[in-house]
């Protein structure tokens, strides 16, 4: 499904969805073709489902023109060395 579909059928709102297809341009993942995983009902929920996201699933909301993310480099885990 692409995007302007799901703003279409749901609009001004929160949607949880599996990324199936995405490119990345200038440092950010434009999401090109996705499957809506839930619907949901307030910024309560949605924050609860962003939590629990993980790998190839996002929350967004409707009201976003175009669906993308800003990539961050995996920097590692950093600790203290003492001497």
């Amino acid at each position: 499904m692409k995007w302007n579909d799901v703003r279409a059928l749901y609009p001004n709102q929160w949607v949880k969805l599996r990324i199936l297809n995405s490119h990345k341009d200038n440092g950010y993942l434009y999401i090109d073709d996705m499957e809506i995983l839930k619907i949901i009902s307030d910024d309560k929920e949605a924050t609860l489902e962003l939590t629990h996201s993980t790998g190839n699933s996002i929350v967004f909301h409707t009201s976003h023109d175009v669906i993308k993310t800003k990539l961050i480099k995996n920097l590692g885990l950093f600790r203290r060395i003492s001497n």
